[in-house]
């Protein structure tokens, strides 16, 4: 059986054995969280399917799996006595003179090794860690023409100001409309999506190197199509947060291939390079009659419009916006975050809110200011959970329950950025202790705290 290998692994339908054909489509369905979390609620079902099915079969005689099931691939061929072989259709184009002028910390510069070495695959760092500039650096190691996918604007501009700070490279952007291209072009997955065949076609031929940022994200269908038509020869994904809640973690690996280099919080707290926060659970007096989850969505209600407890955050973020710390506050509604940004400007602190209606200008503008450290408190959406670089942020505040713990972790590691002159940073976690569902929350949160303290312990007692 012959296997061409691209952006998918492709193959025809009749030179493959019945068995194994079958054999794949087991292994690469995995049940749909989205029909999962619909039929628990009571909601329409339909135009949901049940399972995703990585296994694609075309109606030309062809089908097509994730290129990271190549091991997969290969394990069952040979289980069946199927003599397998590929032929690489990934592309390698003409190289590109780019210099990077980081310097990079030792496990950077192991992961960028492993990245040169490993031609596809993933890598996991916690927030602080500096992926991007690892990215970057991994990028100029290449030397191949790349694109770097993203999910968010800032991300955009994140990568946009590295790739100028240490390859002295203007790259392009594509975006909301914007297409401009370059050897290095940073763009979001939701333009991607939307571009014809025939731009795929174009950008397919112009790239011999994909970066997936956030890549946790690679599960989600808008991913999977724009890299099934990608074939570049390089292919990279960067998360510190792989493990899914959703059961769709396999899918990081096979969408990517296998993870290249992984190094967590307690090595790096330990030798240096990132700060341990510290964890503040703040007790509310926050109440609610909880029958059962139908009366989940009326309790946030009620908590983001129960005044005394808005009082207390606001209080709590002007309180450490006077004693000079740089304060991010998040919560899970935008009319929450526009809420507690008014209470807190008529308490006489500067705050700004940070959600997705801000326009690209205002945003960028915010940042730099928070940045900068000239706006002391921004108020943000679940916008900020991914892909926010302030390392001057000091303080935290959860004001919205959540137990995601890929969420939980990015939020403190928020934290965790050394900046000149900062130290005993702060979580604040506001706590709805009599309300039980969120109490178990908060219990779920609390046990990750401990277990991210307790690895940084025993690794410093090392």
């Amino acid at each position: 059986m012959r296997a061409r290998v691209g952006g998918t692994i492709g193959f025809e339908i009749g030179e493959c054995l019945p068995k194994l054909l079958e054999r794949l489509r087991i292994d690469l369905s995995f049940p749909n969280p989205e029909h999962i979390s619909r039929r628990r609620m009571g909601r329409y079902t339909g135009g949901t399917p049940e399972r995703i099915e990585c296994l694609v079969e075309g109606g030309d005689g062809r089908s097509a799996v994730p290129r990271g099931a190549v091991g997969l691939l290969r394990r069952r061929a040979t289980q069946l006595g199927v003599e397998l072989t590929f032929e690489d259709e990934r592309r390698v184009l003409p190289p590109i003179e780019v210099t990077a002028t980081i310097q990079l910390r030792p496990y950077q510069a192991r992961a960028v090794d492993a990245m040169a070495q490993g031609i596809q695959g993933s890598v996991v760092m916690p927030p602080g860690a500096g992926k991007t500039a690892t990215g970057t650096a991994a990028i100029a190691r290449i030397g191949q023409p790349t694109l770097i996918i993203v999910h968010t604007h800032d991300l955009v501009e994140q990568w946009h100001r590295s790739i100028e700070r240490f390859l002295g490279f203007e790259a392009g952007v594509i975006s909301d409309g914007d297409k401009q291209l370059a050897p290095i072009t940073v763009a979001t997955v939701q333009t991607l999506v939307r571009m014809s065949r025939r731009e795929h076609a174009d950008l397919s031929h112009r790239f011999g190197c994909v970066i997936v940022d956030e890549a946790h994200h690679a599960p989600a269908s808008t991913f999977q199509v724009v890299l099934s038509t990608l074939a570049a020869r390089y292919r990279f994904g960067l998360t510190a947060t792989p493990e899914r809640e959703d059961g769709l973690s396999p899918l990081l690996d096979l969408t990517l291939g296998d993870r290249l280099f992984e190094i967590g919080y307690p090595e790096l707290v330990a030798d240096g390079y990132l700060q341990a926060p510290e964890v503040r659970p703040v007790y509310t007096s926050f109440d609610f009659d909880y029958g059962g989850p139908d009366d989940m969505h009326a309790c946030m209600d009620a908590l983001v419009a129960d005044e005394v407890r808005n009082d207390l955050i606001a209080d709590l973020a002007t309180r450490e916006a006077t004693n000079g710390h740089t304060i991010l506050v998040l919560s899970g509604r935008v009319a929450h975050c526009r809420r507690l940004a008014k209470m807190v400007r008529e308490r006489g602190a500067d705050a700004e809110v940070l959600v997705g209606a801000v326009k690209k200008p205002k945003r960028k503008e915010i940042l730099d200011r928070f940045r900068s450290g000239e706006l002391p408190v921004v108020v943000a959406s679940t916008l900020a959970d991914e892909g926010l670089d302030v390392p001057r942020l000091d303080r935290v505040i959860l004001t919205f329950p959540s137990r995601t713990k890929g969420r939980t972790a990015q939020r403190l590691g928020r934290l965790m950025r050394p900046h000149p002159g900062k130290s005993g940073a702060v979580l604040f976690d506001i706590v709805d202790a009599s309300v039980a569902p969120l109490l178990r929350q908060f219990r779920e949160r609390n046990r990750l705290y401990k277990r991210l303290a307790a690895g940084i312990q025993r690794r410093g007692a090392g």
